[in-house]
């Protein structure tokens, strides 16, 4: 740990995804180091220990399962967190054996579903790190009083064979002892106790004397006579955790330290016992193992209970077990936990772990597995008709509200689910399919539940060789900007361009913008790509502008994933790196991006004003709170969503819409651009309302350089 700050470490060979997990957390305060191997991995946490490790399961040289184990063996309390591919389910199973702390799948389709289980197991370290130093303090508490009851009844068995002639003596230095004591013969006969054993029994010392142990302590065991019997063949002592239930029913444990010894004039075999109250140290390891398999807000089973119990129903199973997993994310629940609080978010997650729990009844099993999802087993269901039943129960129940302080809240959940044994046979690989058909259900969303199916899989063999393909495209710079000219509205003059990324494979095809900007997002992987694009666009720019085109502006997309703090440092290294004058650079941000944080948005704007950039509101028209963002916000240009351009000159309302827009721009000295233009009637109207600037298929489709430079050239030669 830097000071107060938590230290993680990143061992992956995939350099790109080290990257943007470091990114995400060093953005949310974290140290990050990193390694491509594990080798390299042990040898950074040997010099500096950190707080908490993310390696990857499979790597040249030293793989995950060596460095769990190594953590393990030298710092037990240093969660671990594997990440690996769906279909390394068995080598997961393995890591979480030797110690790893969570799992999770490949690819990271959202970094707070990782920040998420990160926080979850640093405090869950915490806690466990408390309770063993409070458990280490116990025992060492325990361990001493051992020693000084062991050296005690050495002085006793001494003084009972050195000062039998003073009985008294002896008596009331037994009685003197704290921990409950008794004195028996061969036959484990009371022969003396003292006034701690009778109270512990609660009994009187004439009930207790004559009286066989075993008999005594009979509320603990079957095998109290047992230990008492062996003390004279093991080395003449011994020792045996007993629990004790009281007359009054009161529970207590304990441990017995017995002592054998020989009466010195008859000869006669005699045994001491002492013991040891062990009910608070008990409870401690109690709230402990209670704590590691539990999740805290809620009191739920968590994901290594939940884990632990399938692995040991699956390895019990004798072909007769069925059930189904139901995965069950709450939509929408960081908006809901970000504009409540995440106190009231906290309620709220409270309330829906109650309310799953009434659902599922005794028979079944419910336990919160992440931020907003949690995970319920249904035992003997299989049958579609009734999986379709419990799953249409769940929603409807769900869609009661829920109160919190003052607020009346409509839920509303997304279920994936899978089957034993016809979709899976082992817990891993029947959570991460029911993770997968969750997510499958989101995407669709014709259904707010879906039954994993084998066709699921194909589907995320595929993303993730998308996923690999694009990784490799970065590094290859496969990505490239292609223009859209912008036109001025009047004379047909091109004025600029949005830059828009096209990916050309080193095979000639090209790739569907459609298709791998929402993987790059999801991944993360959209932080380089927008970066590549950026530098890449004002390079062009600078070109161009060399070639006597100085007038030319252009509009890079910037990304939700890119809109953080460190924006400025990449904006502003471009600008350097290409040496543009940034006037002349627009940066397009959607309405959606600026809903996130108004403060940190407003924040970061002005950072990128303050360069000379120029910012663009994206889709104007589509967000919740347009006129409010053109007040707070150094706003300069305004892009008229194209579905108010789709509609002229048919649709009245669209016409009225943009009329509008242009009018009130006009008044706040902003300029427009107008998207998706196509046809001549509209192109007419956006002349007849003064609006400056156009772009769209009417005019050209996004184009590569060069031809961009012939566009440029014919309007010169005219």
């Amino acid at each position: 740990m830097q000071g107060d700050t938590l230290h993680l470490l990143i061992i992956d060979d995939d350099t790109m995804l080290r990257r943007n997990i470091s990114v995400y957390f060093e953005d949310s305060g974290f140290f990050v180091t990193q390694a491509c191997n594990g080798t390299e991995g042990i040898e950074l946490f040997s010099q500096n220990q950190p707080d908490i490790v993310i390696v990857d399961l499979i790597m040249p040289d030293t793989g995950g399962l060596a460095v769990v184990e190594h953590v393990k063996k030298v710092a037990p309390y240093v969660p671990v967190i594997v990440i690996s591919g769906v279909n390394l389910v068995d080598e997961a199973v393995r890591a979480l054996k030797q110690g790893a702390w969570e799992f999770i799948t490949k690819p990271i389709v959202d970094h707070g579903v990782l920040d998420h289980a990160v926080k979850k197991c640093l405090e869950r370290a915490s806690l466990l790190l408390e309770r063993s130093q409070y458990r280490a303090l116990l025992e060492s508490r325990l361990e001493t009083h051992s020693n000084e009851l062991q050296s005690t009844s050495d002085q006793l068995i001494r003084y009972q064979q050195l000062l039998r002639s003073n009985s008294s003596f002896v008596n009331n230095l037994v009685e003197a002892i704290p921990s409950p004591l008794y004195i028996s013969d061969k036959n484990f006969v009371c022969i003396d106790c003292n006034k701690a054993f009778c109270d512990m029994l609660q009994l009187e010392k004439n009930e207790v004397v004559n009286r066989r142990i075993p008999d005594l302590l009979a509320t603990n065991t079957t095998c109290a006579e047992a230990l008492c019997s062996d003390v004279f063949e093991n080395n003449n002592s011994g020792d045996c955790e007993i629990t004790y239930v009281a007359q009054d029913k009161t529970v207590s444990y304990y441990v017995l330290y017995r002592r054998a010894f020989t009466d010195g004039n008859d000869g006669k075999l005699s045994t001491l016992g002492v013991l040891h109250n062990i009910t608070e140290l008990k409870s401690q390891k109690e709230l402990v193992a209670h704590q590691a398999y539990h999740d805290e807000l809620t009191t739920l089973p968590n994901r290594f209970y939940i884990m632990n119990f399938l692995h040991e129903l699956l390895g019990q199973d004798t072909g007769k077990t069925t059930f189904c997993l139901l995965f069950i994310d709450i939509d929408n629940f960081k908006r809901i936990n970000d504009s409540l609080g995440h106190d009231l978010g906290d309620e709220l997650l409270k309330l829906v772990a109650s309310r799953l729990k009434g659902i599922i009844g005794v028979n079944g099993k419910v336990a919160r597995v992440g931020g907003d999802e949690f995970l319920a087993l249904l035992p003997n269901v299989t049958e579609e008709h009734v999986i379709s039943s419990h799953a249409e129960n769940l929603n409807t129940v769900f869609r009661e509200p829920f109160f919190v302080a003052s607020h009346k809240l409509h839920l509303s959940v997304t279920i994936g689910i899978t089957c034993y044994p016809d979709d899976g046979h082992d817990a891993n690989t029947l959570l991460t399919r029911s993770d997968i058909a969750m997510y499958r259900a989101k995407e669709h969303k014709r259904s707010s539940w879906m039954r994993f199916d084998r066709c699921m899989l194909e589907q995320v063999t595929e993303r993730l060789k998308l996923e690999r393909l694009i990784r490799e495209g970065l590094e290859r710079h496969e990505f490239i900007p292609y223009f859209q000219p912008r036109f001025d509205v009047q004379s047909g003059k091109i004025l600029g361009a949005e830059a828009l990324v096209r990916w050309i494979r080193a095979d000639g095809s090209i790739g569907n913008p459609a298709e791998f900007i929402p993987v790059a997002e999801e991944t993360g992987l959209v932080r380089e790509l927008g970066e590549q694009v950026l530098i890449d666009s004002c390079k062009q720019m600078h070109a161009w502008h060399e070639m006597g085109y100085p007038d030319l502006t252009v509009s890079v997309n910037i990304s939700a994933v890119q809109f953080t703090e460190d924006l400025y440092a990449t904006v502003s290294g471009a600008i350097e790196e290409s040496g543009i004058n940034p006037v002349k650079l627009e940066l397009e941000i959607t309405e959606t991006i600026m809903m996130k944080n108004l403060d940190k948005t407003a924040e970061i704007l002005r950072e990128l004003a303050g360069l000379g950039v120029k910012i663009v509101i994206d889709d104007f028209g589509t967000g919740y709170s347009s006129l409010y963002y053109l007040k707070i916000f150094p706003i300069d240009i305004l892009k008229i969503d194209r579905t108010f351009i789709d509609g002229i000159p048919e649709d009245e309302n669209d016409g009225n819409i943009v009329s509008a827009i242009l009018s009130m721009a006009k008044q706040m000295k902003l300029h427009v651009v107008a998207e998706g233009v196509e046809t001549d009637e509209q192109l007419i109207f956006l002349q007849k309302h003064k609006c400056e600037e156009a772009q769209g298929f009417l005019f050209s489709k996004p184009v590569a350089v060069d031809d961009f430079l012939i566009m440029l050239g014919d309007e010169k030669a005219s």
